[in-house]
């Protein structure tokens, strides 16, 4: 199968006006999330949106929608219409396609690794992606290949994990004679911007009323892409605007310690957490939901879009381990973030709040130890 190229991107780019730089840049990225070709070349799909109030047993008090990322095709998560984005944006820019230019490159965790990995074997590019010190070779070894290449970031600092591989990235990209055939998405920076039309698609599509919309927070492009465009369609249509918030791990309160902290109980969520050895230990990790922060809010998230949040609802060890054990005796595989996500969404529908939330993957065979 002979897959597009980014010289096809831009054709078609040019042929509708769109490399116009006398229109702003929103204007001419949201016009070309309409149009076919574009979405074509690029992959891209509308999410759909799974009802799971049956499986969970609130239909007589609340709801839980879930917008189904892991479901996407090609990248089975959540960072796959992020990373087009931020392919497309290269592209309106005029910084990609070069000549000089092989080489993608950004920094951050599996999921947006992935979907990199995706998109330069898509375009026939090469890709180098800045990870943290801590991911172990079993599962950096399923992403590398021969033109694509982990690169971990050296320890750093005691406290401050995430930002050990934005910063060394930052470096790297400082260099000219590493950056001249580089291209990089800064997906920390822009992804939520690039994610937000296709948040608009999904909050369009929401047929079923909901007040609040609930996802765990890490480089913040849920929160700028699918939770913002809920609340701005909602408001453009006249109707109560859902509530933002945010589920956070007891152990890394980073959001609750300047936002309201929601009081919801977790009665509703079973004590099975499986088997202890399901999961393997990271000693310096306080635990396995990965993604989102654990030591500092992203930096280069916007004021404006923090302010946004309405509350926070903790979870714990046993909320989000139990729920992913009864999702997948139910036949749903979710990762451990996502677990944690429908976990606060659970608790709050039990609550009659009508909830919308986000599997973001499904579960990853490398959370469990490794077999010897």
């Amino acid at each position: 199968m002979a897959y597009p190229n980014l010289d096809e991107l831009r054709l078609v780019l040019h042929k509708e006006g769109l490399l116009n730089k006398a229109i702003p840049l929103r204007t001419r990225f949201g016009e070309a999330t309409k149009i076919k070709e574009v979405r074509d070349i690029l992959d891209l799909q509308t999410p759909t949106v799974s009802d799971l109030s049956d499986m969970l047993g609130v239909t007589d008090s609340g709801t839980v929608l879930a917008v189904r990322m892991d479901l996407n095709s090609g990248v089975d998560n959540h960072k796959k219409s992020v990373v087009a984005g931020l392919i497309l944006r290269g592209v309106l820019t005029r910084r990609i396609p070069n000549e000089r230019i092989d080489t993608l490159i950004d920094g951050g965790n599996f999921n947006s690794a992935k979907a990199l990995k995706y998109y330069v074997d898509r375009f026939g590019m090469k890709g180098m992606y800045i990870m943290s010190y801590l991911f172990p070779k079993d599962i950096t070894v399923l992403l590398e290949s021969e033109n694509f290449r982990i690169i971990k970031a050296p320890h750093k600092y005691d406290h401050a994990r995430e930002r050990e591989f934005y910063e060394f990235l930052m470096d790297r990209m400082r260099d000219r004679e590493f950056n001249r055939n580089k291209y990089c998405l800064w997906h920390a920076k822009y992804g939520g911007a690039v994610e937000y039309p296709f948040g608009i698609e999904i909050a369009r599509g929401i047929t079923t009323p909901i007040d609040c919309a609930v996802a765990c927070l890490g480089a913040g492009s849920t929160l700028e892409g699918v939770q913002i465009p809920i609340q701005d369609v909602f408001a453009e249509n006249g109707l109560p605007i859902p509530a933002i918030f945010v589920a956070e791990h007891e152990l890394s309160p980073l959001f609750a310690k300047n936002i309201h902290v929601e009081s919801v109980s977790n009665s509703v969520i079973p004590s099975n957490t499986g088997n202890a050895g399901t999961y393997r230990v990271v000693s310096e990790l306080p635990h396995l939901v990965i993604g989102p922060h654990y030591d500092e809010i992203n930096p280069l998230l916007s004021r404006a879009s923090i302010a946004r949040i309405n509350g926070v609802v903790q979870y714990s060890e046993v909320d989000w381990k139990a729920t992913q054990v009864f999702l997948a005796e139910r036949g749903i595989s979710v990762g451990n973030s996502s677990a944690a996500n429908i976990s606060v969404a659970w608790r709050l529908a039990s609550e009659r709040r009508r909830v919308l939330t986000v599997i973001y993957e499904p579960w990853r065979n490398f959370y469990s130890p490794v077999k010897t």
